[in-house]
């Protein structure tokens, strides 16, 4: 007696006992009531989630002896030929084995012929994008102006390959993954079929392993189904998958939390020496602290969302308390890198004890918000939200004494041309300036010691406007406006910063820092002119090179050894 496979022995037979495409088997049919069959079907998506099933479903549905009805009867002669696969008036072609042109030439010599028992002639090619560029071609016609007895049905897992003549011409259908929790539902179905007995958590197991494709998942159960003489265990399932149980990545996230090194690798090693694959061991640690991450933002999560069981839920639900977020997403991306070594590594071993090591060591992050609440504290009085740190304003204290002038760096002043006392141009709304007999009037000595402070804040505000301002110095105040003055050749800068929004980012930082209303004027500054002391014997010499006498005028020097 020949044995049926579990993956044909359960196929569906309607439209609704196609798994996890409502989206596809609602709209076929809708289409069928109310007479919107379409001549041509593209039916594109991963293996093993119901493409050619659904073909033959629709199928029966065209030729059912009791008419063109949504879910067909299962019971007549055309529906039975058709499940069994010997239907005249359906034909299924495999794409792969008649893809040169003579095939579609036969093809379209067949379809003038009516169908012989049923209503229309039922073409279904599966893997089309096996076709040749030729055989195409010659099919576009025949696919635009077909017989009214004519469908066709098209199934492939390359929808890309397809030329976009023949997608223009069918009507298309996106296939999706199967959820892993309907996969398991599945399974526990045709294990209660069959009496086979089996572990909630071995089936789970299976229905991830296969990644979305029932077909797949059915062929495991099989598979574990013979292993397991009638017996399904989650330990028979690890075997036979070769891969790591839920447990061993607990005790690797134990030992990650404890930060013991030496307890994750004595949970790697026996890995290591039963064969398993490192890039199996790898996603697995990626989904564990995914579930972790998704936990961590989500209290109660879709089901569908994470492939693990309930049980392996629960124990991470217990364990979410030692991350932050911010611990998540770093080691989120630390297991990604690490995944993309593993693939190209001779050595993959050597990349995963590393990572497991960076693992157990590293230090837990604060998360943001705590951060800034720890700043806060160190933010100096009347400081505004983008303050820095109390300690880097005490440096720049204006209670602190000056620091030593450099002897090299010479004083500027105003330049003669605006001779007129210092005003806010007419554009800015005036600040009351009146001093506060309880406050000291802002001295230049006070504005250099925070100079540094406010070209930090203001670039931390808006960086091209710190750029300007770093070339400006203070050079004079008078009642409370600060003159901030540039050399000749930075006109450019001191028009950019006279502009409404810069200049009110500038006032706002000097109000910030000083803790009082300050304005601000942009004026030109000219270097203070010394005298050049010309040596004797310099002076005596009359026959001195124009060039270098110019140089000595240019930059104000004096010349210590003739030429």
């Amino acid at each position: 007696m020949s044995y049926l496979v579990f993956a044909r022995k359960f196929r569906p037979q309607k439209f609704d006992e196609v798994i996890g495409q409502e989206h596809i088997t609602d709209t076929l049919k809708n289409a069928i009531k109310t007479e919107r069959v379409a001549q041509s079907f593209l039916f594109s998506g991963p293996r093993g989630v119901g493409k050619t099933s659904t073909a033959r479903i629709l199928a029966k549905a065209l030729n059912c002896e009791k008419g063109v009805v949504p879910e067909p009867c299962g019971k007549c002669l055309s529906c039975k030929e058709i499940t069994e696969g010997r239907s005249l008036d359906v034909l299924e072609i495999d794409g792969a084995s008649n893809r040169q042109i003579d095939d579609i030439r036969n093809l379209r010599e067949n379809v003038k012929f009516k169908p012989a028992q049923g209503r229309f002639k039922i073409y279904i090619i599966d893997e089309v994008h096996m076709l040749t560029t030729e055989a195409f071609n010659a099919l576009l016609k025949t696919l635009e102006e077909p017989p009214e007895h004519v469908k066709f049905i098209f199934a492939t897992t390359e929808l890309h390959k397809v030329p976009l003549t023949i997608l223009s011409r069918c009507q298309r259908f996106q296939f999706r993954k199967v959820p892993t929790g309907k996969i398991s539902e599945k399974l526990r179905e045709i294990v209660t079929a069959e009496k086979i007995q089996s572990e909630p958590k071995a089936l789970f197991a299976l229905a991830k392993a296969a990644e979305g494709s029932l077909r797949d998942a059915e062929s495991l159960l099989d598979q574990a189904a013979s292993y397991s003489k009638g017996k399904v265990s989650y330990k028979t399932v690890i075997e036979i998958l070769g891969m790591s149980s839920d447990e061993n990545y607990l005790s690797i996230l134990d030992a990650v939390i404890e930060k013991n090194a030496k307890g994750a690798f004595e949970i790697f090693a026996p890995l290591v020496l039963e064969g398993r694959d490192m890039i199996q061991l790898v996603r697995g640690l990626i989904e564990m602290f995914r579930g972790l991450l998704i936990l961590k933002v989500w209290d109660n999560p879709d089901s569908d969302l994470l492939d693990l069981s309930p049980e392996t839920l629960l124990e991470l639900e217990k364990r979410k308390k030692h991350f932050s977020k911010e611990d998540l997403l770093a080691v989120m991306n630390l297991l990604q890198n690490l995944l993309i070594q593993t693939k190209r590594s001779p050595m993959p071993q050597l990349h995963v004890e590393t990572a497991l090591m960076k693992l157990t060591s590293r230090e837990n992050l604060l998360p943001l918000s705590e951060l800034l609440e720890k700043l806060r504290v160190f933010e100096p009085a009347g400081g505004g939200g983008a303050s820095r740190p109390q300690k880097t304003a005490e440096i720049y204290s204006p209670k602190m004494p000056a620091p030593a002038n450099d002897s090299s760096v010479q004083k500027k002043k105003l330049n003669s041309e605006p001779s007129a006392p210092l005003q806010p141009p007419p554009s800015v709304t005036p600040v009351n300036t009146a001093k506060d007999p309880s406050q000291p009037g802002i001295e230049l000595d006070e504005i250099e010691r925070v100079w540094p402070v406010i070209l930090d804040r203001v670039k931390a505000k808006k960086i091209s406007c710190g750029t300007f301002l770093s070339e400006a110095e203070p050079v004079e105040v008078e009642q409370d406006i600060v003159a901030l003055g540039l050399p000749s050749e930075f006109k450019f800068h001191k028009e950019a910063l006279e502009q409404r929004d810069n200049k009110k980012i500038v006032e706002d930082i000097f109000r910030e820092v000083l803790s009082r209303p300050v304005r601000v004027s942009f004026v030109i500054t000219v270097a203070e002119k010394q005298a050049v002391t010309v040596a004797p014997a310099q002076a005596a010499d009359e026959d001195m090179p124009e060039i270098i006498d110019s140089a000595v005028k240019l930059f104000e020097g004096k010349i210590l050894r003739k030429p």
